[in-house]
């Protein structure tokens, strides 16, 4: 038996379910599209209120990172709900019972027919006739009755109509805002879409620099950041942009990066959109925000903190001028070796024409290092890589002005600029200020820049951070002048009147800081305008600094012989030591020592001189003989004291007693105590006395001899009857009378027996005043000589006024036999 045919579906019900499923379709498509607007112009106007509440709040843009977190939030929310509304919607399959499910639930007319149709369609099971014939009849019903069904009335429209116009709401929103504010529509954009930093557009606009010392520089920040010195004072400025608003106000705000402070302030005013404010002593970076109006800046300007250039070591190569002789000499080259000297402090002294290479040494890169005086000015620039730098040596007149200028070279800049911008090495040549000739035009670099000695000099620095020192490295370098040779002489044995055979020793030193070239006497003769030299017998060899004056070994001075000029009596002779150095730069330097005067005498006036000397010095050894002999007879009492108090001392042990013996006892003591001084402070000045007078005779007889009048007769005199005993009463007698006063004084003090000691004194005071008592008897005969001399002298005198009265008489005479004559 055959098996019964599957029931045919009719095309109007095929076509209804398709009707049915494209309008399914469209209504999702319209519904998620107008859902998905909504959420973009949801999404657009809270990242818009949120921008502006923010920038009202606090006058910042928003993070960078925050708006692109919110946009890549909000690009996932769009794509996430495109894929849950629209996509996965679109994609979901609907079935035909599915379908006939919803008509049936929409149209209960169907009476379940379209989903029994459908069902019987989709099946396979085996169907009778009778069946069969009324499952047509039923699917042709419900074909016939779809025709005229409403599909428009199954979809619930309200979802559509509110996501339409929510999303249409916000559309005319937003449109409105682009039409009529498009400054915002254009901060949004820049903001969320372009993601800029500064998109907020504001009335007050506020640039942040720094007023950099010294000269009160204007510093720019470079991409929010600036350098500073360490331990600098920094000190802000806020400008207002041009063409903004300028704020009545601004407030500075920093945090340090180590996050251990900060602080908050009101700029002082300036002026009319300008402010500033000072931060002293910065040790470390921060970080700064300015607030004015409806300005803040959104990102910090950054201040870091690096290093001041500073001169770690100053030092001078020094080439000192030759004639000096203080380089040491290279054996190769036979050229000086430099002396490399420190600079400690600010100061630092040379001899002047020293040439020397100023060397200093930087803590960091230098681009630019100024050198400057009062009458120089030298920059030096390194070369930089695509920049170019300005080198150059200028001289300036008394008013500061530059008057001259000469470039610096490449070759010399590269010379005096190390390959490290850490050393620089400027040769100069030290000068005096009257050597120092001024420039009045433009000339070329000399080879030793000349430098005036003890002008204050003044170094600027500036690094690659653009820093530059706040104040200026100062240093002197004092120039040592050369100063002429200094002479000490003084004449030895020798007076202000001399004879004719006179020979006149000085004696003394020359000395110079860098050696003496030559010295001699120079002498006038009466009126005389210019010396006449004359040379020593020994003379400066090798340039010696230290010159002493004497003939050899045996004779420590040079002499002078008057006996060749061949001059008078009467006539005036002036002496002196000429001196000069070896400086062959600014000399030589030329001197004269104490200039000694002298006049031309007879021999007799000389002796006479000579005369009165020896008296006067008699007199004053009378003096000290005196002075001795009460030192004794003061002794001697007090010895006769001392034995008094012993007796006192002896009867009291045996029980005798005296109320004046106490009184007696400590008298003695006392006096004998004070007679200890006395004696011992007399008799040291005594010997003092007698030094000089021993000196004083040894001069002259040394001017007996300069001036040629001595014999052996009165050599001899002085020497075995007054200088030989003298001499032994200074270097024997007085020496041992001190020792025994001086053990006489310390008996006293540790109160034992001076008798011992006193005796010994008192005798050797008498012996010593036996030899005082031989030389003033030898003294006096020696003047009893010089006055018979004196007296022939006289004599002398008084024959030659006679001789001369004569011969006016005899003139005389024989005038008035003329005049009788009538002869006249």
């Amino acid at each position: 038996m055959n098996e019964p045919s599957q029931i045919k579906l009719p095309q109007e019900i095929t076509d209804l379910l398709n009707r049915l499923r494209g309008k399914i379709r469209r209504y999702i498509l319209l519904e998620g599209a107008a859902r998905l607007l909504a959420v973009v112009g949801l999404i657009f106007w809270a990242s818009f209120l949120v921008d502006w509440g923010y920038f009202q709040l606090s006058h910042f843009e928003l993070p960078v990172w925050f708006r692109a977190s919110l946009v890549l939030i909000s690009v996932t929310v769009i794509l996430v709900l495109t894929v849950s509304l629209l996509l996965f919607r679109l994609m979901k399959k609907m079935r035909r019972k599915a379908l006939a499910l919803v008509l049936e639930r929409r149209f209960p007319e169907l009476n379940d027919r379209l989903a029994t149709a459908i069902e019987l369609h989709d099946t396979h099971e085996p169907q009778n006739a009778l069946t069969r014939a009324m499952l047509e009849r039923t699917v042709h019903e419900v074909a016939e009755g779809s025709r005229q069904l409403p599909l428009e009335d199954v979809f619930d429209k309200r979802p559509l109509r509110r996501a339409f116009f929510c999303a249409l709401a916000l559309c005319i929103s937003i449109l409105t805002l682009a039409l009529f504010n498009q400054p915002a529509m254009a901060r949004w954009a820049k903001g969320y879409l372009e993601l800029r930093t500064d998109y907020w557009n504001r009335e007050t606009g506020l640039v942040v620099k720094v007023i950099a010392q010294p000269g009160d520089r204007i510093k720019e920040f470079q991409n929010q950041v600036y350098k500073h010195g360490l331990g600098n004072d920094l000190t802000l400025l806020v400008e207002t942009v041009d063409g903004k608003k300028a704020p009545e106000r601004v407030q500075l705000t920093y945090r340090m990066q180590s996050g251990r402070g900060g602080g908050r302030t009101v700029m002082s005013r300036m002026g009319e959109g300008r402010f500033k404010h000072t931060i002293t002593d910065l040790l470390e970076d921060i970080q700064i925000w300015v607030s004015g109006n409806d300005y803040t800046n959104p990102e910090p300007y950054t201040v870091k903190i690096v290093e001041t250039p500073v001169l770690d070591q100053i030092q001078l190569d020094c080439v000192y001028p030759g004639y000096m002789g203080l380089n040491l000499i290279d054996r190769s080259s036979g050229k000086p070796v430099s002396d490399p000297l420190t600079v400690q402090g600010t100061q630092i002294s040379i001899p002047v024409n020293t040439q020397f290479d100023l060397i200093s040494t930087a803590n960091k890169p230098i681009t630019r290092y100024l050198f400057e005086t009062d009458r120089l000015k030298l920059q030096l620039e390194p070369p930089q890589d695509n920049h170019e730098t300005e080198s150059y040596l200028a001289w300036k007149n008394p008013q500061g002005e530059i008057i001259a200028q000469a470039d610096v070279s490449g070759p010399q800049l590269e010379q005096m600029c190390g390959s490290d911008r850490l050393q620089f090495r400027i040769p100069f040549r030290l000068v005096s200020e009257s050597e120092q000739k001024p420039k009045t035009q433009s000339a070329a670099l000399p080879d030793h820049i000349p430098l005036v000695a003890d002008e204050s000099i003044r170094i600027y620095l500036e690094d690659a951070d653009g820093l530059l020192v706040t104040e200026p490295i100062r240093l002197s370098v004092n120039g040592i002048v050369d100063q002429p040779p200094k002479i000490d002489t003084q004449l030895k044995g020798i007076g202000k009147s001399i004879t004719r055979k006179a020979m006149i020793p000085v004696q003394g030193t020359i000395t110079d800081d860098y050696g003496i070239q030559s010295a001699w006497f120079d002498f006038l003769v009466d009126e005389d305008k210019s010396f006449r030299p004359r040379p020593f017998r020994n003379k400066p060899s090798e340039r010696p600094r230290d010159f002493t004056l004497q003939r050899n070994d045996k004779e420590k001075w040079e002499r002078f012989e008057v006996l060749p000029l061949d001059l008078k009596v009467g006539q005036k002779i002036s002496l002196t030591v000429h001196a000069e150095d070896a400086d062959n730069l600014s000399g030589p330097h030329q001197v004269h020592g104490e200039t000694y005067h002298f006049e031309i005498v007879t021999d007799e006036e000389l002796l006479s001189q000579l005369y009165s000397k020896e008296l006067n010095l008699r007199k004053r050894f009378e003096q000290i003989f005196k002075e001795v002999a009460q030192t004794r007879d003061e002794l001697t009492e007090r010895i006769e004291q001392l034995k008094q108090a012993e007796v006192i001392k002896a009867k009291q042990k045996q029980g005798q007693t005296d109320p004046n013996w106490n009184s007696t006892l400590l008298e003695t003591q006392s006096a004998v105590a004070v007679s200890a001084d006395r004696s011992l402070y007399g008799t040291r000045k005594n010997a003092t006395e007698t030094a000089s007078i021993v000196e004083s005779f040894y001069d002259i007889r040394e001017e007996l001899v300069n001036n040629g009048v001595a014999t052996a007769q009165i050599l001899g005199r002085i020497d075995d009857k007054i200088l030989k005993p003298l001499t032994l009463i200074h270097e024997q007698d007085f020496p041992d009378v001190d020792q025994h006063l001086g053990l006489f004084r310390l008996a006293i003090e540790k109160d034992s027996d001076p008798l011992p000691e006193m005796q010994t004194s008192i005798e050797l005071l008498n012996a010593m005043l036996t030899r005082m008592q031989g030389v003033l008897d030898e003294m006096q005969d020696l003047l009893e000589f010089h006055e018979a001399i004196e007296m022939l002298k006289t004599l002398i005198e008084r024959e030659k006024e006679l001789t001369e009265e004569t011969k006016k008489y005899r003139k005389n005479k024989l005038l008035d036999r003329l005049k009788g004559l009538g002869l006249e």
